[in-house]
């Protein structure tokens, strides 16, 4: 893993499609939520033609599509996948500030898969327990070993 603090993420992600070929178009839409989110932690991938920008916790929801995105690939060779922790920390000009850590895809993958599958479990456990439909929200709080926070 590699972070970068105090940096320009507008600029950062304007600099993908020299790493990656990255449709404009793509990366537009992940700075437009990047700059309309506020203060705040994305995962943001990108492979071949397209990138997101995604939630954490939803990454790690249980068959959500931000989940099923964030494991597509990690079992497929060739095209190397990106994948970067933003923390938004402020905005200078109307421009998001923070940090940037370059994430080790397959191991992020990994992790995503064993933490969703936990709580799958978890919920079929309390399902089972209660015996009647009720919305339970489990909140994934990202580890500050895991990504250099």
């Amino acid at each position: 893993m590699k972070k970068l603090l105090h940096a320009d993420l507008t600029a950062i992600l304007g600099l993908i499609p020299l790493y990656q070929p990255t449709e404009a178009g793509s990366i537009e839409l992940d700075l437009l939520k990047l700059q309309q989110g506020g203060a705040a932690d994305y995962l943001f991938l990108a492979r071949r033609e397209r990138s997101w920008l995604f939630d954490p916790p939803r990454v790690y929801e249980p068959g959500s599509y931000e989940n099923l995105c964030w494991l597509a690939f990690q079992n497929r060779a060739g095209w190397p996948v990106l994948a970067l922790f933003l923390h938004v920390e402020k905005f200078v000009g109307g421009r998001p500030w923070g940090s940037v850590t370059l994430l080790d895809y397959r191991e992020a993958a990994r992790d995503a898969e064993t933490f969703s599958a936990l709580i799958n479990y978890l919920l079929k456990l309390m399902h089972k327990k209660f015996r009647k439909p009720q919305k339970i929200i489990i909140k994934v709080q990202l580890s500050n070993i895991r990504y250099g926070r």
